[in-house]
């Protein structure tokens, strides 16, 4: 795996990837931040890479400028590989958070802070890759509109298997657009 542009272009995560984590292809996520160029700035961005597996989009967001990355995923070794190759790339502690948590955990913890401080926290970017046999996205979209923890005109890139539908609350999100590679499906959906 290697990292595609910014300040650790080239770079590779030559780790091990544990049994189980499903990284998503270089090309692939060429193609997702070539999406993204047109409608975001990296530029101090507080992302969140949720189902993180090998954590690859994080990394690739901290590499073109993101201020901060949440790396969330409830297997205890893919946060384990996530951190060794953050620190073997020497990235700074103050540049990202793990949690070992799920989906839908972590929305609620970020919400839950967010009412309890003065300063809250807006996640501008939100990757969401989950095991292709679950049916999470929807679940984990549902609950983004319950809580204000993306901040307005947020996107969220969701990876699905090509058979799953999105189901778009059409108040709160908006599906830019869509990209299939093979069995994969990405999707670009926007906070209105």
């Amino acid at each position: 795996m290697r990292i595609i542009s910014g300040k650790y272009k080239g770079h590779k995560i030559n780790s091990k990837i544990p049994t189980g984590i499903r990284p998503t292809q270089d090309a692939i996520r060429e193609t997702i931040f070539n999406i993204l160029n047109n409608y975001i700035d990296f530029s101090n961005l507080v992302v969140a890479d949720v189902c993180a597996g090998a954590g690859m989009l994080g990394i690739e967001a901290i590499s073109r400028g993101a201020n901060f990355v949440y790396f969330v995923d409830k297997s205890r070794k893919s946060i384990e590989f996530v951190t060794h190759s953050l620190k073997s790339l020497n990235i700074t502690a103050e540049k990202y958070k793990t949690n070992n948590l799920d989906a839908i955990q972590f929305i609620n913890h970020i919400d839950y802070n967010n009412k309890n401080i003065d300063s809250p926290i807006f996640i501008d970017l939100f990757f969401l890759d989950p095991p292709y046999n679950t049916n999470i996205v929807n679940d984990v979209l549902h609950k983004i509109n319950e809580t204000n923890i993306i901040d307005k005109n947020g996107i969220i890139v969701a990876e699905t298997s090509i058979n799953s539908v999105l189901i778009i609350d059409n108040q709160h999100l908006e599906i830019i657009t869509e990209r299939q590679f093979g069995s994969t499906k990405i999707s670009f959906v926007r906070k209105l």
